[in-house]
């Protein structure tokens, strides 16, 4: 137990990040932002609880509404965990010291998945606990046995969307693991995994209507979706031991045979992923030329390639732009079926729409670009070697512009991809189409601004596996949230405006206020991030 103890202490102690605070003499206030935006956005989601509980209660319908929040979240969780699950567990810089050590590879494998367990309880907790506060002012009835269930479920509920998560990443990785080209197969089937995902819950609207009209059996019907949200509301409702003694029982013993079960198939697929294959092709060489590039090309072209063989950042980064090029294609299909939508959505009206049909591409390549971050880890992938990388004769700015570059030769040709297919759909104007193809390339650097700025602000180079920068980092956190903010400000802004002002006036107000922000963001960075470049230790 002691060699358990210590061997979970050292692979935790340069982990979790998003919740570490680190003294700066330099930045005293930085250090007390992370707890800011968590705190802040507990108070969000606590006021929404609080609205949703209010509405229900009249009807003493809580119990059902805090069911359907446990349920969501376990939901979020699992689609979170397929990101990282494989990367996480497998192909880990310090697997070679702890295979080394005299030390069961079963307690490896458990350390592993319980660092995966630790950060998503972590990352409930943001979720959970402002809505478990919450209904306690909106609960017929509160006695002691809430309490005791509530940190029950906190801790036990990230289990069963954690295993489930990762089944899919041994499978995803030992399917890889048997291809030449490892990284690109786990990016295919893990996209294949998350499209499959997504395209099953199309139809998940219908069945909350259903609980809707049907709130008098809601329970049972959730206890046969999802055991643990469906008895925890019981457990609230009517406390009973013997169901929550059942419920430990079984989330132990999940997390148990998942252990043993799982971590026979690990050494031999994470030894497949470390092995490299040799080519074995004959190279003649004649007449020898050296090319050269310039700095900043070369710079280009390693960020491209840190990109490529980075799957989880692919995965994470990539997903929102397949998304756009599937949505482009599903309206270019159902052109017809997409409308109504919108109007449900937005209460807009029908014609308000046709006529605007450039704002609502507009919003869907807003949406995309905030939601899609490749530089707010892409300073933290350096890890140790960006000493190497600060000590070359490179100019600062160049090293950064590079990393804010390479990010946009990725993201836009994926954009005007998905802008080709939606202008040829709505038949939009010249005028309208050369606004839309600039904003696709001012929002995405807008973006990557942004990440490259948070991440010199909070990096994290003493990483273990490229999951816990791309996923479980402070920057990343902070990058996806302002992204999020963002676009609520612009659709709200857009909402306002549509209708009452022409769609090219809004489309060219917006391009010249995105010019403005790009400017900013460029100054700065050259400015102030070049002395966080600078300032950087490992």
């Amino acid at each position: 137990m002691k060699k358990l103890y210590s061997l979970i202490k050292a692979c935790m102690s340069n982990d979790m990040s998003l919740f570490k605070i680190k003294t700066n003499k330099n930045n005293k206030r930085s250090k007390f932002f992370p707890i800011f935006i968590a705190l802040f956005l507990m108070f969000m989601i606590w006021g929404s609880a609080n609205t949703m509980f209010e509405k229900l209660y009249p009807m003493h319908l809580s119990h059902i509404l805090l069911s359907l929040f446990v349920f969501s979240i376990c939901i979020m969780t699992f689609f979170e965990g397929i990101y990282k699950s494989g990367p996480l567990i497998f192909n880990c810089k310090d697997d070679q010291l702890l295979l080394s050590l005299p030390i069961k590879r079963s307690t490896v494998f458990f350390v592993r998945v319980f660092k995966f367990y630790l950060f998503e309880l972590l990352f409930n907790s943001l979720f959970l606990l402002p809505i478990m506060i919450s209904y306690i002012r909106w609960a017929d009835s509160i006695t002691w046995t809430y309490y005791l269930t509530s940190i029950i479920m906190l801790l036990l509920l990230p289990i069963i969307p954690i295993v489930l998560s990762c089944i899919i990443g041994v499978i995803t990785s030992s399917i890889s693991s048997k291809f030449k080209f490892k990284n690109l197969a786990q990016i295919v089937l893990s996209m294949i995994f998350l499209i499959g995902i997504m395209l099953a819950s199309y139809n998940m609207d219908s069945i909350f209507n259903y609980i809707v009209k049907h709130s008098t059996s809601i329970n049972d019907l959730i206890i046969k979706i999802y055991y643990p949200a469906g008895i925890y509301t019981k457990l609230v409702v009517d406390f009973n031991i013997l169901d929550l003694l059942i419920f430990i029982l079984v989330n132990i013993v999940i997390f148990v045979l998942s252990i043993i079960i799982l971590g026979k198939f690990y050494f031999k697929i994470n030894s497949r992923l470390k092995n490299i294959s040799t080519s074995k092709k004959k190279i003649k060489v004649d007449n020898l030329t050296i090319k050269s590039k310039s700095q900043l090309r070369s710079l280009i072209s390693k960020e491209i390639n840190t990109f490529i063989n980075t799957p989880v950042l692919i995965i994470n980064a990539g997903f929102a732009l397949v998304i756009y090029i599937l949505i482009s294609i599903v309206i270019a299909i159902k052109f017809n079926s997409f409308i109504p939508i919108l109007t449900n959505e937005f209460g807009l009206d029908k014609n308000i729409i046709m006529n605007n049909l450039s704002i609502v591409i507009f919003i869907l390549i807003s949406l995309t670009a905030f939601m899609t971050s490749i530089t707010n880890s892409l300073i933290s992938l350096e890890g140790r070697n960006i000493r190497i990388l600060k000590s070359l004769p490179i100019k600062t700015k160049t090293i950064l512009l590079g990393k804010v570059l390479a990010p946009l030769l990725i993201t836009t040709p994926i954009f005007l991809i998905g802008d080709i297919i939606l202008f040829i759909t709505t038949k939009i104007s010249i005028l309208e189409i050369i606004l839309l193809i600039l904003l696709s390339i001012l929002i995405p650097l807008v973006s990557h601004f942004i990440g490259i700025i948070i991440n010199l602000k909070y990096p994290k180079l003493d990483w273990e596996s490229t999951t816990e920068v791309v996923k479980q980092s402070t920057s990343s956190f902070i990058s996806v949230l302002i992204g999020m903010i963002l676009f609520a400000l612009s659709v709200y802004i857009i909402i306002k405006l549509i209708g009452n002002i022409s769609s090219i006036i809004i489309l060219l107000s917006a391009t010249i206020i995105f010019i403005i922000i790009d400017i900013i963001l460029y100054i700065y960075l050259i400015n102030r991030g070049v002395k966080d470049f600078n300032n950087l230790n490992v």
